[in-house]
């Protein structure tokens, strides 16, 4: 089975039990609430739009054919689980309206560049946007819909009428020129050809989780936020994304700039409900860290930094970061047997002492700030020979010595889960206890959250089979 992803708001999830079928499951109570059969085209009945603007509906008229219509659900039930499969597909839902966004990514570079609009009970398509360039991720809400595109562009929407308001070029929003923020016409130009260069080497890359990333806030005011490229310090000329803009979508303009979030890539970005707060991780998987994005205060760029949590001690593939709705916990699903609820409260007694807590025999933030060097150890080598405890001693402090910070926090909950299982998590609105877990095992999970630190226990589950 395929898991594909829960809804903004964790009442719905979406699974494909097989190539030829689509289902939108409520996760309380569980149960289906929509099946697409792609072979039987005798049940699925296609309706045309009549023009209503609602956008709970967004039923804007459309000018497909039922054949146009039927392959587009057939697309939608061939979405990969992995959101990562260059052959799959690109699928937003809008909380749990019948309002589902669609790219096809599985034939060829001409159908990446389409985007449609379907109203899923109605099967219908509502309205089809083509863009200059393939489609690499979509994020909406009620009020905006944001699209990414192959060439690090990023296309804002209106989407009670899907009305184009802005086109952003990730490249332009990034501080990779002179120190100082300027640039001059020489290093413009190099950075446009280092641009070329990069977006050829990843081309059709939604396999690699070296890629520009987007969320946007589930609320009306729409915060985007989306990592920008910067030029590295240790390899002069070449460019990582590890910045991150904070962007007012419903006004259409930048709010602050957040650079040097990691020392590497960014693999996985994440933004709480009102756009106040986003979560983290390099491409090395062992550190999720909480900024404040700065939008309902003065920005100190100081003091960007809120919380910085350690996943594990091994490198590891964070697919997904989400925030629970009032934002006192962050989930963090990776390809490891473990997934890790952080905790951002610190006025409860116990959370404090965890969150607080030193871990001295830890590794450091990503394995980042931790090189030794070469010269030094050598010099080290040269003394064990006839002293080894001596060079014991002097390896530790080395060590220790290059440690940023000793009291990165550990997680406040987890699930212990099965590592060759792929998963994804949800915190349900109305229950602020509980956490939901999908696998492509084919179960659907219930974990209650403890009130202190340990196992999150298993409540209820149920079959998608």
């Amino acid at each position: 089975m395929k898991i594909l992803q829960f809804n903004q708001d964790a009442t719905c999830c979406v699974v494909s039990p097989s190539d030829d079928i689509i289902n939108i499951y409520n996760c309380d109570p569980f149960g289906k609430c929509f099946e697409f059969n792609a072979r039987n085209d005798s049940k699925n009945g296609i309706e045309q739009g009549n023009g209503d603007n609602d956008p709970n509906n967004m039923r804007l008229g459309s000018t497909e054919n039922d054949d146009e219509v039927q392959n587009t659900l057939e697309q939608i039930a061939k979405y990969n689980s992995d959101n990562n499969d260059d052959s799959g597909f690109v699928v937003e839902m809008l909380f749990s309206t019948s309002l589902v966004a669609i790219c096809d990514r599985s034939q060829g570079p001409i159908k990446s560049k389409r985007l449609k609009i379907v109203n899923t009970k109605r099967k219908s398509i509502i309205c089809e946007l083509v863009f200059p360039h393939e489609i690499v991720d979509v994020a909406m809400n009620r009020k905006r819909m944001c699209i990414l595109l192959e060439n690090e562009q990023i296309f804002i929407y209106d989407i009670s009428c899907m009305k184009p308001l802005e086109t952003i070029d990730l490249w332009d929003n990034s501080r990779n020129n002179l120190p100082d923020g300027t640039s001059t016409p020489n290093e413009h130009n190099k950075a446009h050809l280092q641009k070329n260069e990069y977006s050829r080497k990843r081309r059709n890359s939604l396999t690699s989780r070296i890629r520009p990333r987007i969320a946007l806030s589930n609320d009306d005011r729409s915060i985007l936020c989306y990592t920008a490229f910067s030029m590295s310090n240790s390899n002069p000329g070449s460019y990582l994304i590890r910045d991150n803009v904070v962007y007012d979508a419903l006004n259409v303009k930048p709010i602050n700039y957040i650079n040097n979030v990691h020392n590497g890539n960014i693999a996985c970005l994440a933004i709480n409900q009102d756009g106040k707060m986003i979560a983290t991780a390099s491409e090395k998987g062992t550190i999720v860290r909480i900024f404040s994005t700065g939008i309902d205060m003065e920005f100190n760029s100081s003091k960007q930094l809120q919380h910085e949590f350690r996943r594990g001690t091994r490198p590891a593939n964070i697919y997904q970061l989400v925030f629970s709705k009032d934002s006192n916990l962050v989930g963090c699903v990776a390809d490891t047997d473990t997934i890790h609820i952080f905790s951002l409260v610190q006025n409860n007694t116990e959370t404090e002492q965890i969150l607080t807590k030193n871990h001295t025999n830890a590794i450091t933030p990503d394995q980042e700030n931790t090189e030794v060097s070469t010269s030094s150890l050598q010099s080290g080598l040269k003394n064990s020979t006839e002293r080894p405890k001596q060079f014991a001693n002097f390896l530790s402090k080395k060590i220790r010595a290059s440690i940023s910070s000793q009291g990165i926090s550990r997680d406040f909950a987890h699930i212990k889960m099965n590592e060759k299982t792929k998963y994804r998590m949800g915190f349900p609105d109305e229950y602020p206890n509980e956490v939901y877990i999908v696998g492509n095992d084919g179960m659907f999970s219930i974990y209650s959250i403890p009130t202190t630190t340990g196992e999150c226990i298993l409540s209820k589950s149920s079959s998608f089979v």
